[in-house]
């Protein structure tokens, strides 16, 4: 036992005094260190007075616990009576003391009163509440608004929207206005859209047509020759005619739709020169939903005409957007002859493939074929003379003959007002000037409309066709019109997409489900319940998603295949539900054609497009 320690005659008192680690656990590095008095004047001691707590007399003693919760739970119980609302047992009659002796208890209770009172005694003091008795609940006739309330109001059946009163009273309301007819007898309105594949010449094209026409001034475009030889693009200066933008001046492609004017001798045409990047695809849907007819501009260079059309290219997608907008008259300008030489076997080489796919695959009608040069000017408004090398192989018509010959679409000055905005110029709290078209019945100055899909009331201040010289005038279905609309109006709350309308019966309903005929285009992915996508309608775009597969249809009569199938596969028609995050201006296409024509792009690729055959909510 020697080895071990002698526990017998240990002094404990000196070991715990000598030994180091005893204060481990009993004591802390704080409690070694001094506090400093910052640090010291927010720590509570308990044996110490607190001078914000003082009080008159001695200090409160601490009450033991089931004192405290029988308190508090006095006192819950006491504000859970005062507030809780129940049926009536007995008429008891409140009197005014009562309420009094009660407020005076709860304002000494609150505030302390004297020192010697505990709140165990001024809760007994407290008279037992009593629930008053409602006879009789009665609503004021009169409305009263609160300022500054965000509370929607319910709207009418089938809309649910934020509506103020007035907005609510002008949808109901049918406005009076006076039935116009178009004067007879002048010029064919016709809007045409220019589309094709990227440096396709479309810019170009048309900057020179519009000098030749006399619509563009000489010294104009010896202006723009001058600039753009400066940043060394001087074969630029014709399409600096449309394209206006300095990024677009810079970048040397068109980005957004550029709206110009210029008469034939039978039509007056509105110029709509439409992006070819496939970036800018929804700016070109823009001016597809706009057109009556079209001018396909395609460029014979060799190769670039196989880039444009073959897969991948804009050219076939294009056609394919102009035929799901319902533009049935199509023109084709054979652009850049001149880098051939203006062969007659190349002209024929591009005729046959486009033929073929325009007519048959697009089902386009009458198609015309034009060869010409944009940058040179030859065969754009006469013919070129004898001593040309086009001459010898070609006698049909020039470019403006053509467009002359296009036929303009009908359109109903008797059918229910729809306004489509397409751009937004000036904006203000009580005034908006904004380019729209006319899709059905008339416009005028003095109207009362509402916007759509905000269920905006507005006036019409002023409406002018464009490039009209009259600020007041008469606009018709089918006018691209300048209108000027006063009202109340929040920022950006009107913008490209939104439809002006009238109130009462002919009043457009916004919806958010709709029930769509769509063809399928060549898709990789199948169409599923719950497929998203970019839903293109107009000048509007939004996110959509299908919520129903309802049918697979025939295509060439319409009968249904197939119900409620599991997918809608490539190049095939159905019928589906499509539903949107938020109301938009649409409805059923016997109702207007304009309104009820949708496309589906996902991906940066048209997937599908589509008529709209009823509004379901």
């Amino acid at each position: 036992m020697s080895r071990h320690r002698n526990i017998r005659n240990l002094d404990f008192d000196d070991e715990i005094g000598s030994d180091e680690d005893a204060d481990y656990y009993g004591r802390s590095y704080d409690e070694d260190m001094a506090l400093s008095p910052n640090s010291a004047r927010f720590i509570y001691r308990r044996d110490g007075e607190n001078p914000y707590f003082r009080h008159e007399s001695e200090s409160i003693p601490e009450e033991s616990f089931h004192e405290t919760h029988n308190y508090h739970e006095d006192t819950f119980q006491f504000e859970d009576e005062r507030i809780k609302v129940d049926e009536p047992k007995t008429e008891v009659k409140v009197p005014v003391t009562n309420v009094t002796s009660v407020s005076s208890s709860i304002a000494k209770f609150t505030l302390g009163g004297s020192g010697s009172s505990t709140p165990e005694k001024s809760a007994k003091v407290l008279p037992e509440p009593v629930n008053p008795v409602i006879q009789q609940l009665r609503v004021s006739e009169t409305p009263r608004t609160r300022n500054g309330s965000k509370s929607p109001t319910r709207g009418p059946e089938g809309i649910k929207l934020n509506l103020s009163t007035q907005s609510l009273s002008a949808l109901l309301t049918s406005t009076p206005y006076k039935k116009r007819q178009r004067p007879e007898g002048g010029k064919e309105n016709l809007n045409l859209v220019i589309v094709g594949h990227v440096d396709a010449g479309k810019s170009t094209l048309m900057g020179h047509l519009l000098l030749q026409l006399g619509f563009v001034e000489q010294r104009v475009i010896n202006k723009y020759k001058h600039e753009a030889s400066k940043l060394g693009k001087g074969s630029f200066a014709f399409a600096w005619v449309l394209d206006e933008t300095e990024e677009e001046r810079e970048r040397g492609v068109t980005m957004d739709i550029a709206r110009t004017y210029f008469e034939t001798t039978n039509k007056k045409v509105v110029l709509l020169d439409a992006p070819g990047h496939k970036d800018f695809i929804p700016n070109m849907i823009t001016g597809a939903s706009q057109a009556d007819a079209a001018l396909l501009v395609v460029n014979a260079t060799r190769g670039e005409f196989e880039t444009g059309f073959d897969q991948g290219g804009q050219t076939r997608e294009h056609v394919m957007l102009l035929r799901s907008f319902g533009v049935t008259r199509v023109a084709v300008a054979i652009n850049k002859m001149d880098t051939v030489r203006w062969s007659e076997g190349r002209f024929n080489e591009i005729v046959a493939k486009m033929k073929q796919f325009l007519m048959k695959q697009a089902g386009f009608p009458n198609v015309h074929f034009v060869p010409l040069s944009g940058l040179d000017g030859i065969n754009l408004t006469k013919r070129p003379g004898t001593a040309a090398p086009l001459t010898t192989w070609y006698n049909g018509p020039t470019l403006v003959e053509v467009i002359d010959g296009l036929p303009s679409a009908e359109h109903s000055v008797e059918a229910p007002l729809r306004v489509v905005i397409s751009d937004v110029v000036k904006s203000s709290d009580t005034a908006i000037q904004v380019c729209a078209k006319v899709e059905g019945g008339h416009i005028e100055a003095g109207d009362r409309v509402i916007i759509l899909p905000g269920i905006v009331p507005a006036t019409v201040k002023q409406a002018c066709c464009e490039n009209s010289e009259s600020t007041n005038e008469v606009c018709f279905a089918g006018d691209q019109c300048l209108i000027t609309l006063s009202g109340q109006f929040e920022a950006d709350s009107i913008t490209s997409g939104h439809v002006i309308s009238r109130g009462g019966e002919d009043c457009l309903k916004p919806g958010t489900h709709f029930l769509v005929r769509i063809v399928t285009f060549n898709i990789t992915i199948p169409f599923l319940k719950g497929t998203r996508a970019e839903l293109f309608a107009h000048s509007m775009c939004c996110t959509s998603t299908i919520s129903k597969l309802v049918a697979t249809l025939n295509k060439s009569n319409g009968e249904v295949i197939k119900q409620k199938p599991r997918c809608i596969n490539r190049h095939t028609s159905g019928l589906i539900e499509i539903k949107t995050e938020v109301p938009i201006a649409l409805e059923a296409y016997k109702s207007c054609k304009t309104l009820g024509r949708i496309t589906l792009r996902d991906k940066g690729e048209t997937v599908a497009a589509g008529i709209i055959e009823q509004v379901l909510k």
